[in-house]
């Protein structure tokens, strides 16, 4: 029986990168068609929200995944003016591909995502405007974070660190990211939504900001957020700005508890919680502690306002809030 060959091409990358040409042919050997396997490649570059929760739903089994299907060529093509060019050619095996396609979609599960991300959407979110600024390497990073499991790079956590810097604040997808590469580095698990158990300097900083941001927030419900004016230093030099976060947020919580005690006690609990754990503010955070510091900050946010959501006074305010660092692109 003739190998039957499949193409998977990521038109919105091609676009993208311009005339740079990113696409995988995927042939499968000794079967005339696997259906799970084939589709399980289709939705990197559009993901169906059903298929991907029944993938981290089904139990992995490899004798299974195995048996159905030996291997799969995977040949990475791009254009180089009128010639092709070969840019990689594995062969690795069916059930090692579907496993990692399948950790690809668990790791980058995280608190508040309405869908899954695909690769595009993920190297996209480095950029202001991912269709003109995003080069061919940001997509073949994600592609071999996803197929091959490959760890990814340096690169990628710096742009994105520098992205969420420049914007102030961090949408659902910058978060997704940050998780994945966390978990690419293959040193620790994380988790979906707010971790009370990790007590890194990093990790407690990115809390311990979210609070302090919502504290003036609620304050004086204003429109502009600490996140755009302070993120750039508390996520890098945590010494030289926590001080004075720490001093404003005291006349803020002031005023919130003349307007609603409850509120205001709330957020004295959530400051010395996470002020009990950290000893001191680090003077310096590298791209590791920047990533941590950012999951830290977006966990906690949507922990606050998950249970603020339930607080029918305040609803609309949270509501704003979230929507102007968090959900908005």
């Amino acid at each position: 029986m003739p190998p039957c060959i499949y193409e998977f091409l990521l038109k919105e990358c091609c676009e993208a990168t311009r005339n740079e040409l990113v696409q995988k042919i995927v042939q499968i050997l000794e079967r005339q068609n696997d259906p799970e396997t084939t589709s399980m490649f289709t939705f990197l570059s559009d993901p169906d929200p059903v298929a991907v929760r029944r993938i981290l739903s089904s139990p992995f089994k490899r004798a299974e995944n195995h048996g159905s299907l030996d291997r799969i060529c995977i040949l990475a093509l791009s254009a180089n003016k009128a010639r092709m060019v070969v840019r990689d050619y594995e062969e690795p095996p069916v059930w090692k591909v579907k496993n990692q396609i399948r950790q690809f979609f668990d790791a980058q599960q995280i608190v508040g995502a309405p869908k899954p991300a695909s690769i595009y959407s993920l190297a996209a979110c480095m950029y202001h405007d991912g269709r003109k600024e995003m080069q061919k390497e940001d997509v073949q990073d994600w592609m071999n974070w996803a197929i091959y499991g490959k760890r990814l790079s340096g690169r990628i956590i710096a742009k994105m660190v520098k992205r969420i810097q420049a914007r102030g604040g961090m949408a659902w997808i910058h978060a997704a990211a940050i998780k994945s590469w966390l978990i690419s580095q293959k040193k620790e698990e994380w988790t979906v939504d707010l971790d009370q158990a990790r007590v890194t300097p990093a990790y407690l900083c990115g809390r311990l900001f979210a609070v302090l941001e919502a504290v003036p927030y609620e304050a004086v419900k204003g429109n502009e957020t600490i996140a755009s004016r302070f993120y750039a230093a508390a996520s890098s030099t945590p010494r030289t700005i926590f001080g004075l976060l720490m001093r404003n947020s005291k006349w803020h919580l002031s005023k919130i508890s003349k307007e609603n005690k409850g509120y205001e006690v709330r957020y004295q609990q959530r400051i010395q919680l996470i002020t009990g754990q950290l000893k001191e503010f680090p003077a310096v955070l590298d791209l590791q502690g920047q990533a941590e510091f950012a999951l830290g900050y977006y966990h906690e946010r949507q922990d606050i306002y998950k249970k603020k959501e339930n607080m029918p006074a305040d609803a609309a305010n949270v509501s704003d809030l979230n929507k102007t660092v968090v959900e908005g692109e």
